[in-house]
């Protein structure tokens, strides 16, 4: 598909012609969540992917037959003779032009950065708005659940956070870098990667009293005790400063600052996928 859209159901709304592939169970070790999509088109074009090659290309082989939603079972105990790698068992949906009213209230609610969730209904495609659900397949279709993307925002002047935010960027999160950001919401990230740790304590002391999911700050444990006693002195509270991430990432130490961008946010996602699903 042309241009850099990664979004599937961005890319639906904009060429309402094709198709959502939807991923409502998974067994064993494949490497998707039950909720991830792909959208695909009758002239081969696709954004997203639900396997590493493996199935996709006979997905979309089921784009030519009729109906509302096809579902396909592939892996073991599937009628479709294609053995998974990983030796699991998926099932797909593949829902043939979904309705536009609803690929516009994703895409609104994605701007509004609001938590929405649908019950999908596995025979006709259409979806049913506001289901509360745990996110998976129910007696009645299946229940999506879709968050907010993790967003962050780095504070920070040096190579470190231009390193992070290049990558988070390169993700297609949402990220702000600099002292300017708007207040965070429960899918965000605070990150601040100052040397000049006093520098660090207004947007601390603000993300502590946010909803962020993560607050984390650059340093060194002998850093961070030093920082947690200013925190303190500023009148937070200690269910407040628990929440601060420190020493940061999932290497430690790292001097080198394409590699503490990489092991940050590797923390960061890590801990929204416990955190959101």
């Amino acid at each position: 598909m042309s241009g850099m859209m990664t979004d599937p159901f961005a890319a639906l709304a904009t060429r309402p012609d094709g198709a959502l592939a939807l991923l409502i169970r998974a067994e064993g070790g494949f490497p998707r969540r039950p909720g991830a999509v792909m959208a695909l088109w009758p002239d081969g074009a696709r954004v997203g992917r639900l396997g590493a090659g493996c199935i996709d290309a006979d997905i979309a082989a089921h784009l030519e037959h009729s109906g509302p939603v096809t579902r396909l079972i592939y892996g073991a105990g599937g009628p479709v003779d294609l053995p998974l790698p990983c030796g699991g068992t998926v099932e797909i949906a593949l829902i043939r032009h979904p309705d536009a009213d609803w690929l516009k209230a994703i895409a609104q609610a994605r701007r509004d950065r609001t938590r929405r969730g649908w019950r999908v209904d596995l025979a006709t495609g259409h979806a049913h708005g506001d289901d509360r659900r745990r996110a998976g397949l129910s007696d009645d279709g299946f229940v999506l659940d879709l968050p907010p993307p993790c967003a962050l925002h780095v504070h920070g002047e040096g190579d470190e956070a231009t390193a992070l935010a290049a990558m988070a960027r390169g993700l297609d999160l949402p990220c702000h870098l600099g002292p300017e950001t708007p207040p965070p919401d429960a899918q965000t990230a605070v990150v601040t990667l100052f040397h000049d740790h006093d520098r660090e304590l207004p947007a601390l002391r603000s993300a502590l009293l946010s909803p962020a999911f993560y607050v984390g700050a650059l340093g060194s444990r002998r850093a961070q005790l030093a920082r947690l006693a200013a925190l303190r002195e500023a009148g937070l509270t200690e269910a407040q400063i628990v929440r601060l991430h420190g020493p940061i990432g999932v290497v430690a130490p790292v001097r080198e600052p394409k590699l503490l961008a990489a092991s940050v946010l590797t923390e960061i996602l890590a801990a929204y996928q416990t955190e959101f699903g």
